[in-house]
């Protein structure tokens, strides 16, 4: 098993579920290795040329269709009870390992992207919650005068700012890509109203003059100092302000994203998700052995029977969200909203280099290189001849 990524906290349960399950029979051996989470693609390639590697992988759900598509993964389908564990997993979840109507993996965490309140900041100048991107802008020249941003969020050259992009673009009714995943769709209404949106904000200074340069350590301790009122924030957030900025927790609030107050584009307002995964390998000499395995730590052990901050995201199975469930995580119920109507990236082979194409563009409307309609045309100009040539 190569376990890419993780918490702590995470690392440490899989540790001794690992542990526990080699000891409790003898037909099966389960050797744990940790792995980099940003080595994920390069780590699942140089398996893919050799040939050979571990039989189960823990990713990010984005490979789940890159490398199903190449034959690298192992369709759940294949197992004879593949329909009974699906039925335990939220459907939203699924989504996102699914290609051409097979699943490449087992969701595992789920991870909302939610706004990041300091509730202190609120308090003290008697502000609300923002329910629309007009309420943030509202706010904007009060808190300018006492040297305060309203947002802050990462917006330099890496996927981090496509990431924060993504729930701007989804609560105005935009799509990355459209219906039949053949061309760009984030250059529509939806897409230049959300830029033009941060861009103004940035403009107005509103947002940090330097987060055209910021990744999202960068921004979440900009945020971590009281110097801004809002952020991107998730699952991971709570124990990352905390133990890295010493932010005290009781100051800290969640709230879904908000919205424009007319939508401009074509799709249904949705919040934003990412979802972990568990894979089998296609060139596994033991899928039925590595099936075992991952449906014993990845749907039976009961850490998923209850959201705990400690893993660093929200356990798939419906069971976690079912009435009456607590967990240590502030604002539990807003994630879990957000966690049960999400939706992630889409399932397309090149997401990633999509993604890249997409942070370039929020980063030169950010810079002023470009309007934001010329920024986004520009990279669905390079995204569409990309495709076509796929």
């Amino acid at each position: 098993l190569w376990e890419f990524g993780g918490v702590p906290g995470s690392r440490d349960w899989v540790r001794s579920a690992v542990e526990n399950f080699n000891s409790s029979q003898n037909d099966i051996h389960v050797t744990l290795e940790f792995r980099d989470w940003a080595t994920q693609r390069e780590g699942l390639i140089s398996v893919v040329v050799a040939g050979e590697g571990p039989d189960l992988i823990r990713v990010h759900h984005k490979y789940a269709v890159e490398f199903g598509e190449e034959g690298v993964l192992y369709a759940l389908e294949n197992f004879q009870d593949f329909p009974s564990v699906r039925e335990r997993i939220l459907e939203t979840a699924w989504e996102h390992v699914a290609h051409e109507g097979k699943h490449y993996g087992i969701p595992e965490l789920v991870l909302p992207f939610v706004l990041g309140v300091n509730k202190e900041i609120l308090k003290r100048f008697n502000l609300q919650v923002p329910k629309t991107w007009e309420d943030m802008l509202a706010m904007g020249s009060e808190l300018q005068k006492h040297g305060i941003h309203v947002f802050v969020m990462p917006g330099g050259l890496n996927q981090d700012t496509a990431y924060t992009f993504l729930p701007f673009l989804y609560a105005a009714g935009g799509r990355v890509l459209n219906k039949d995943l053949q061309r760009a769709a984030f250059n529509g209404p939806a897409g230049i109203a959300a830029l033009s949106f941060l861009v103004e904000m940035h403009s107005k200074g509103y947002m940090p003059e330097a987060v055209p340069a910021y990744k999202y350590d960068e921004s979440a301790a900009h945020w971590s100092t009281g110097s801004a009122a809002f952020t991107v924030a998730g699952p991971w957030f709570q124990n990352m302000v905390s133990e890295n900025y010493n932010f005290d927790l009781a100051n800290l609030g969640l709230a879904p994203h908000p919205i424009p107050a007319e939508k401009p584009g074509p799709y249904t307002s949705r919040p934003v998700i990412d979802v972990t995964i568990v894979s089998i390998m296609s060139f596994s000499p033991v899928p039925e052995a590595a099936w075992v395995v991952a449906k014993a730590l990845r749907v039976e052990d009961p850490v998923w029977l209850q959201p705990a901050s400690a893993m660093g995201g929200f356990p798939s199975l419906k069971a976690a969200y079912e009435p009456g469930v607590e967990s240590d995580f502030i604002d539990y119920q807003v994630m879990a909203e957000v966690g049960r109507t999400g939706l992630g990236w889409p399932g397309h082979p090149m997401i990633t280099e999509i993604q890249n194409h997409l942070a370039s563009a929020v980063n030169k409307a950010l810079t002023g290189t470009l309007s934001p309609q010329e920024a986004l045309n520009a990279a669905a100009i390079d995204v569409n001849e990309m495709l076509q040539d796929r």
